[in-house]
């Protein structure tokens, strides 16, 4: 038998919350995941044959074989036995979230009392290339957010973004650490929009200060991380959108969900630190702002 972990969203690569079909689950105290979604976001490539129930994954010189109900793995041909062998559960392929990172290269820090699980690629960002978690400080509030009650007051709060005229359409998924980390989900009309007005590099930060100036009136002095997102489904894409950041979907549409910027709103100092994210995911510092 499995347990459900304590939150939908409770693992991060490369500072981006992993959105997942269905909840990560806990076997013997080993976290399985939904491996395609932190395949794509790991830069790992992989396939599954449905009449072996087989898995198997390569990032760079390396290919992994998971066999579902087997502990034995294969690395590069050698065999690794698991503390828990891959599983199907609701029609989806779960696989040991530590093995397959620390496998290809990658590494985890488990945070917020095993809440958060933040996993590092190796592709370029590491714990040092994002923004450092501060320490814990006091709330105003009652008692600490949950990711859900964040959710749901930004998606009634602030559904709309504006600034310099343009308004923009969006939506929230928010895991709660020593940070708020935020993402905010664009779809394709407003994607083109957000670019044009962020290349004076000051519009996405006055976006976003009412934002954050509410949460900090709201939940008390957390600093908070923003990603923005493009989100949209599409019948046709191009690979300027970066591979692992497609997903075919059955209806013949295909999902794109990319970083675009990462954002700290640091709440001591009122400042905003500022990275546009290429499709590589290597961070371009913008200029910081203070309000």
């Amino acid at each position: 038998m499995y347990e459900r972990a304590d939150a939908r969203k409770n693992v991060v690569v490369d500072g981006q919350a992993v959105l997942f079909d269905q909840s990560p689950i806990v076997v013997n105290g080993t976290t399985l995941v939904q491996f395609t979604p932190v395949f794509k976001m790991l830069g790992i490539t992989s396939s599954w044959d449905q009449q072996k129930k087989q898995v198997v994954a390569t990032k760079g010189e390396t290919k992994i074989i998971l066999n579902v109900g087997n502990k034995t793995a294969y690395v590069n041909g050698a065999p690794v036995t698991l503390q828990v062998a891959p599983t199907v559960v609701g029609g989806k392929v779960f696989v040991p979230l530590r093995f397959i990172s620390e496998a290809t290269g990658a590494t985890l820090n488990i945070t917020n009392n095993g809440n958060i699980i933040e996993v590092f690629s190796g592709n370029g960002i590491t714990p040092s290339t994002i923004p450092a978690a501060q320490p814990p400080k006091p709330s105003t509030s009652t008692s600490t957010p949950t990711p859900q009650q964040l959710q749901n007051y930004l998606d009634q709060k602030h559904s709309k973004l504006a600034a310099d005229g343009s308004q923009y359409n969006v939506s929230y998924i928010t895991v709660v650490k020593d940070k708020l980390l935020i993402g905010v989900d664009f779809d394709f009309e407003n994607y083109g929009t957000l670019i044009d007005n962020a290349l004076d590099n000051t519009h996405i930060f006055r976006l976003m200060t009412p934002v954050a100036q509410d949460l900090q009136s709201k939940y008390g002095a957390y600093d908070i991380d923003f990603v923005f997102y493009l989100d949209f489904d599409t019948p046709i894409y191009t690979d300027s959108f970066g591979s692992q950041n497609i997903k075919a979907l059955d209806n013949g549409y295909y999902h794109i969900r990319r970083s675009i910027f990462y954002l700290t709103y640091y709440v001591k100092t009122k400042e905003f630190d500022g990275y546009l994210i290429n499709k590589d995911k290597k961070f371009i510092p913008m200029y910081n702002t203070t309000y």
